[in-house]
């Protein structure tokens, strides 16, 4: 991530890949516009600090003392407790300690393509504010974290999806105004065939939500909510299940190694396989193998 003074003012661009005394990055995943990262902050006795992205850090460490300038008003921050920064918004804070926490930045272009229908066309405008507590956004925000974990392994296409959710209640909880639109009904049986035979055929790659919604043509927002209307399931769970369906069928067709098989189907590794496969299953793809006598 990459800092700029300007005018006495610290912006932070969670795109950039270069670290800055303000923030020290330990993992990052980003696609399409959407970056989430899990950092160390130092204390900050002090400064003029805005975000290039629309960002929500969320608390993870122990309470800290924070001040806000501008608004004249002193936090006690504990866990789970996030702030919302608007894109391009200074804002005079302090807090008391080093921090961790989980930073969720969106870009422009990935807010628009996630909220596009949602609300008529029109982005709702966010101001910044410290110290909110919010059950779906803290929810949301520990998928990511869990998915950005050895054991969570996050796809692109769930990590979209998690991620257009979270655009979706920041503007709908903590925008100025503008009702989110209803969005009702399934997808259309040509739509469902459409987007189950682009899955099939490339269930080797690691597809996006934006790359389904537009087979679909939809936009994601609206994608996500007609396919689990329709399937009962949201996207990456669907994808997941027939990945694991596609790894049975060629566990049984010959004796390829489980690793080949594994990115066959677009898992990174024959321990990630495994593991989804256990999961789901209640037993290894060696397992598996085995009771057929293989």
């Amino acid at each position: 991530m990459q800092v700029f003074a300007v005018a006495e003012m610290t912006l932070i661009d969670f795109a950039s890949e270069i670290d800055s005394p303000l923030v020290s990055v330990q993992s990052r995943v980003s696609y399409s516009g959407l970056i989430v990262s899990r950092c160390q902050i130092p204390l900050n006795p002090g400064a003029r600090i805005a975000t290039a992205q629309l960002s929500v850090f969320v608390h993870e460490s122990a309470p800290v003392e924070l001040t806000c300038r501008d608004c004249g008003r002193r936090y006690r921050v504990g866990a789970g407790q996030f702030h919302l920064s608007a894109a391009d918004y200074p804002v005079d804070v302090s807090w008391t300690a080093k921090k961790q926490g989980l930073v969720v930045a969106l870009e422009d272009s990935f807010v628009e393509r996630a909220v596009e229908e949602a609300f008529a066309g029109k982005v709702p405008q966010v101001r910044s504010r410290a110290a909110l507590r919010d059950p779906a956004i803290e929810a949301l925000t520990a998928c990511l974290r869990y998915k950005m974990s050895g054991a969570g392994r996050c796809s692109r296409l769930c990590f979209e999806y998690v991620g257009a959710s979270v655009a979706i209640r920041l503007l709908e909880a903590y925008g100025d105004g503008i009702r989110i639109r209803s969005i009702k009904g399934g997808l259309s049986g040509y739509r469902q065939r459409r987007v189950m035979e682009f899955i099939d055929a490339h269930l080797n790659e690691n597809m996006g939500l934006t790359t389904l919604a537009a087979e679909a043509g939809l936009s994601a927002h609206h994608f996500g909510k007609a396919f689990k209307a329709s399937f009962g399931l949201p996207p990456c769970q669907y994808v997941t299940r027939r990945r694991i369906q596609r790894a049975k069928e060629l566990l049984l067709l010959d004796h390829q190694s489980i690793s080949a098989i594994a990115h066959a189907v677009g898992f990174c590794s024959h321990s990630h396989l495994s593991d989804v496969f256990r999961k789901l299953t209640g037993m290894t793809p060696t397992e598996f193998r085995k009771t057929r006598g293989l």
